[in-house]
């Protein structure tokens, strides 16, 4: 059984309703977004309006702060500056970074900005850029998932493939960390 199971079973396109998705390519409200893995099945997206830069990081590299949530990992430098690196799944309710069965050599960290600084949303990979509308955006049913997991959702869109594509709330993981920083300091 794998350590990312819990998370793949909850957001699959298996316990969510299906509803056509029209990339919407040619039409000018369409949004870009960056496509990365969640899971082995579960599929993220972040909008690219939110992207700040993609960075390498080695989980050793990473300095942890002691007296902080376990989602929080610590800290990477980026060119001299401090970012807060959020374990995402383990925010979502997967099993943390340091209990995985595989923890990769090199992860990714896609940067947000929050107020002030960016803060890094850890992922295995990222994938791919991909473009749709955001009219096409369908609420997750609350029934569905845990409240935990549905606050760090937006909603999802369907691919041409049929999978389930779930859109981050990135606002609710900014203001988390955040709340957080101000305590700290």
């Amino acid at each position: 059984m794998s350590s990312i199971e819990p998370l793949t079973e909850l957001v699959t396109s298996k316990s969510i309703p299906q509803q056509g998705s029209d990339q919407g390519r040619g039409d000018a409200i369409a949004k870009r977004f960056l496509r990365f893995p969640l899971g082995y099945q579960t599929i993220g997206l972040l909008s690219l309006e939110r992207l700040v830069e993609v960075i390498k990081v080695s989980p050793p590299e990473i300095l942890p702060i002691p007296h902080v949530p376990d989602y929080l990992l610590g800290i990477t430098n980026r060119r001299g500056e401090a970012i807060w690196l959020v374990d995402l799944l383990y925010l979502m309710g997967a099993t943390h970074l340091s209990q995985r069965e595989r923890v990769p050599e090199v992860c990714m960290a896609i940067l947000v900005q929050a107020e002030e600084q960016a803060i890094g949303l850890l992922v295995e990979q990222v994938s791919s850029i991909e473009v749709y509308d955001p009219n096409n955006l369908q609420p997750f049913p609350s029934q569905t998932l845990p409240a935990k997991l549905l606050a760090c959702l937006e909603g999802y869109f369907v691919d041409s493939q049929g999978n389930t594509l779930a859109l981050l709330n990135v606002d609710t993981i900014i203001q988390a960390v955040e709340n957080l920083d101000r305590t700290i300091l």
